[in-house]
């Protein structure tokens, strides 16, 4: 149950971040080459993310571990970066990251 609860949470992270990658993707097609490098960048690395949904396929410890971690920490730096943006953006990731780490200690701690 509890690796249920916690993959799922670990992939809606990678799907929200997936979201706003491409998001940005079309929004800096106005703004120029920059622009659009750092969307891709951004969209590439949230392509990775979703790689969580293997767990569902092939469930294994090690891989949720490892997954819900990077997960954690990408959205640690989005809220970091979210501070010069909005709150929203900053409290959305910060918030995500804490539920994601509470349910990966729950999981490890009574798997």
């Amino acid at each position: 149950m509890l690796y249920a609860l916690c993959a799922i949470f670990t992939a809606i992270s990678a799907a929200v971040s997936f979201g706003f990658s491409v998001e940005a993707c079309i929004k800096a097609k106005a703004e120029g080459d920059v622009a659009q490098t750092n969307a891709k960048y951004a969209l590439s690395r949230s392509l990775a993310a979703l790689l969580c949904c293997a767990g569902f396929v092939f469930p294994s410890d090690m891989y949720l571990t490892a997954v819900a971690v990077a997960m954690i920490c990408i959205q640690l730096f989005d809220g970091i970066i979210g501070i010069k943006i909005s709150l929203f953006k900053t409290l959305g990731p910060s918030m995500t990251a804490a539920v994601n780490a509470i349910l990966l200690s729950l999981y490890i701690v009574r798997g």
